[in-house]
């Protein structure tokens, strides 16, 4: 079985670690040997260790980083056939330079864009598209966006693989209306993920002011700046939202919450690849309110399992939200075919077995 050695190059714990950690954690099930590569971080290296592979420290500092490149070729010729699976550009150059090192001859570089954004032209993109054998895009929207500059790259190389989610057998039963004392007649409506201004969050809590009258507590999950964090309640305690919006913070697992809410928002003004907190609702059988400017509305389907809305407008942001409020026949209808279409078409043995495919088109 060929090798895999992903590239890891953040100095924090993220979604693109845990992104790493899964799969690799996947692949070392499916009995396919795995290797890591990243900085001397103890705080990324320390879950990867966990998984008994061995791990190699880089200063991996982009595309000027000779010393990786050189080191990185003394780990692929000691690894045999291998695949060299970097997660963003930067990385990538440095795998293109370590097999242009290397005397390994079997070496294939891959790697995954995680993010909508323009392809550069540059000379030094155009060599590294040349050394590139397969570019892999967590969704058709942000293929497009790559390609819209035209950047000199063969397409065949392209694919497209959504990323998808591990949904845990058994999760801890977390009674989240007592813990947040909810009432028992309302509706939980949440977000989770990262607190920021890009998240849409401004327009929620404009959203949740105009349904101030109805029966819901809206649970936001995750953290972000002290900045940021003190706005958003600064705008919550001038709207009067105090008994309605609940900052529940930092919380280690995720699914257990997700469990419990009615319906799950989304509410990015960005455009994301393949953002996955729609996912996690549709996942435990829940609609979720979401954004139609990213790469979700390849999956999540207006009316069918969810809602959209236009990006910024928190009228129809709370057009959505109070229909869910007020129709538990549509709630249960929208999740109960999320929770068919992520199983049928998004769970994490397809992305594991489409991620497969990807490599192996590149031998």
């Amino acid at each position: 079985m060929r090798k895999i050695i992903h590239i890891v190059s953040n100095r924090v714990w993220g979604g693109g670690e845990q992104y790493v950690y899964d799969l690799a954690q996947r692949q070392l099930a499916d009995g396919i040997p795995v290797e890591i590569c990243c900085r001397p971080s103890e705080v990324v290296i320390s879950p990867y260790r966990q998984l008994g592979i061995p791990i190699h420290t880089l200063p991996l500092r982009g595309a000027l980083d000779v010393k990786s490149a050189w080191s990185l070729s003394r780990i692929v010729n000691e690894a045999g056939p291998c695949i060299i699976h970097a997660h963003n550009f930067k990385d990538a150059y440095t795998a293109a330079y370590a097999r242009s090192l290397s005397s390994n001859k079997d070496v294939r570089v891959v790697m995954c864009r995680h993010l909508t954004r323009k392809g550069k032209n540059s000379l030094l993109y155009r060599w590294l598209y040349r050394h590139l054998d397969r570019l892999i895009f967590d969704s058709e929207i942000s293929r497009s966006e790559f390609l819209s500059t035209r950047p000199t790259i063969d397409p065949q190389k392209l694919g497209i693989v959504h990323t998808s989610i591990i949904v845990p057998e058994k999760m801890q039963d977390i009674d989240v209306r007592g813990k947040y004392n909810i009432p028992a007649h309302h509706v939980i409506a949440m977000y989770h993920g990262r607190h920021d201004a890009e998240k849409g969050l401004d327009v929620l809590i404009e959203a949740a002011a105009q349904l101030r009258d109805r029966p819901f507590t809206l649970v936001l999950l995750g953290r972000g700046s002290d900045e940021y964090t003190a706005h958003l309640k600064a705008v919550i305690q001038e709207k009067g939202l105090q008994e309605k919006v609940v900052f529940s913070g930092f919380v280690e697992s995720i699914p257990p919450y997700v469990s419990k809410a009615d319906f799950g928002i989304l509410p990015s003004v960005v455009r994301e690849g393949c953002p996955l907190s729609p996912m996690e609702y549709m996942s435990q059988g829940h609609p979720v309110v979401t954004t139609d400017n990213g790469g979700q509305r390849e999956y999540v389907v207006n009316e069918v399992n969810g809602l959209l809305v236009p990006p910024g407008d928190s009228h129809q942001l709370a057009k959505a939200m109070a229909r869910l409020i007020d129709d538990a026949g549509l709630r249960n209808r929208l999740g109960s075919q999320a929770k068919a279409d992520f199983d049928a078409k998004l769970n994490y043995q397809i992305f594991y077995q489409q991620i497969l495919e990807q490599y192996a088109s590149t031998l």
